[in-house]
């Protein structure tokens, strides 16, 4: 009996090794199809100035390496399949942490989050517009933005207090970083960064910058650039490769959204299988994931309550209706 079960158990062996063979076959095959298609990118990128996008990180190459590397791990579990051997056969139950977890554990997490107050109060906002609303509209304007947007982000910001400054040394209306405001005063050629109107200007055009940076997204840039914004690029990248390990579109900012969660430490067992060279968020932890989470839900909301009452500076997008009557 104990012999039919070892041969029992070093066939199923084989067959799983079989399998993952071709798995990673059809992997590698998929990889390159996509890399070679160049699906998913748009032409009309909202490029900030004169601003060279394409020196900085590419989120298509950092999610692809990210791929790679999980792809690496398999690869490494096929070449030492002796010693996995050896594992499969003295303990049944062998399984990573994270893989205990079903699909199911990962799915609606937002249902667990808070969200914005249905009753929309108005507060500062007249008097900011009566005196910023032509600079933001201007900067704007330049860059293909709705202000009403940048308006959303100032409320979350500051709360349209020109001097606000929080604990960590953000300040202005767009509580630029020490850092961060520096890099900007340096690339626009400001005096500084501290004036209303210079932070504005800095502030618009950091934000116009990342919104290049997720071009390729489609239209949940606009979301995407919030939380890097917010939280930093790198984190939502990371955010993005944990994603890609849940097999859902990455592409999209609620599927992302929803695994900012697994970037605390609460959950190394998922981070040593998305990034198992380092065990950890190639960008670090994120223990205060529901701070970029509610930012964005947070400014949309508004942006959306601040379609109401004020009129946008774009012009209106032609549609398929109005292209026809033309012809």
């Amino acid at each position: 009996m104990n012999n039919y079960r070892k041969i029992l158990l070093i066939f199923s062996f084989f067959i799983i090794l079989f399998l993952l063979l071709i798995w990673l076959f059809n992997y590698d095959s998929q990889i390159n199809i996509s890399e070679q298609s160049g699906e998913g990118v748009e032409t009309d990128v909202i490029t900030p100035g004169d601003f060279n996008v394409a020196k900085d990180i590419n989120i298509k190459d950092v999610i692809s390496k990210n791929s790679y590397v999980n792809k690496r791990y398999l690869e490494n579990l096929v070449l030492n399949w002796n010693k996995l051997l050896d594992i499969f056969t003295t303990n049944i139950s062998f399984y990573h942490p994270s893989v205990g977890k079903g699909k199911s554990d990962f799915e609606n997490v937002s249902r667990d989050f808070l969200y914005p107050d249905p009753t929309f109060i108005k507060g500062n906002e007249d008097e900011f517009v009566n005196k910023f609303s032509e600079l933001v509209k201007q900067e704007c304007d330049y860059y293909k933005l709705d202000w009403r947007l940048i308006l959303a982000m100032v409320r979350q910001e500051s709360y349209f207090n020109p001097e606000a400054v929080s604990r960590s040394g953000a300040f202005g209306f767009m509580q630029l970083m020490p850092g961060t405001g520096s890099e900007l005063r340096s690339k626009l050629r400001l005096e500084n960064t501290n004036t209303p109107e210079n932070n504005l200007i800095a502030g618009i055009y950091y934000y116009a910058y990342l919104i290049a940076m997720f071009q390729p997204v489609g239209e949940d840039k606009y979301q995407f650039a919030l939380a890097a914004y917010n939280a930093g690029l790198g984190r939502v990248l990371d955010a993005m490769s944990i994603t890609a390990y849940m097999e859902k579109d990455y592409y999209v900012w609620e599927n992302v959204s929803e695994n900012l969660r697994y970037l605390s430490s609460d959950y190394d067992s998922i981070h040593s299988v998305v990034w198992p060279d380092l065990k950890k968020p190639r960008y670090g932890i994120l223990n205060n994931w529901i701070e970029p989470y509610l930012y964005v839900k947070y400014i949309m909301y508004y942006y959306n309550e601040y379609k109401k009452y004020y009129p946008s500076n774009l012009p209106e997008k032609k549609t398929k209706k109005d292209k026809k009557k033309k012809k």
